[in-house]
């Protein structure tokens, strides 16, 4: 069995608002520390087996505001075009976020 990574599409995940990488030709992520490579690893373990790359189900896939706090009201997505056996297949891991306003509430709340 061949499979290849085509492209790996990466919206509001971690440290990435919105990032794309096409694998047409040779592709290296190199980079200084802190500036997001294992980040794209852990979204695409994230997209293939919902885990990071420390084996964990439970890690924060939300991104961050200025302040270092979980922005609310996201949706975290991750995508790729895979060729397997020269056929392509779409794969795509979304989270999205419920928040109810319940009955004679001001405030909404996450469930």
């Amino acid at each position: 069995m061949n499979i290849l990574i085509k492209t790996l599409q990466i919206i509001n995940f971690k440290g990435i608002k919105n990032f794309s990488i096409d694998f047409n030709h040779i592709t290296n992520v190199y980079g200084a520390n802190a500036t997001g490579k294992t980040t794209i690893f852990d979204a695409f373990l994230w997209l293939l087996f919902g885990k990071d790359s420390n084996d964990r189900k439970d890690f924060n896939v939300k991104p961050l505001d200025t302040q270092g706090n979980k922005k609310d009201r996201t949706e975290n997505e991750v995508s790729a075009i895979l060729s397997i056996d020269g056929e392509e297949i779409t794969i795509r891991h979304i989270q999205k976020e419920k928040w109810v306003k319940k009955r004679g509430e001001s405030v909404s709340e996450y469930t």
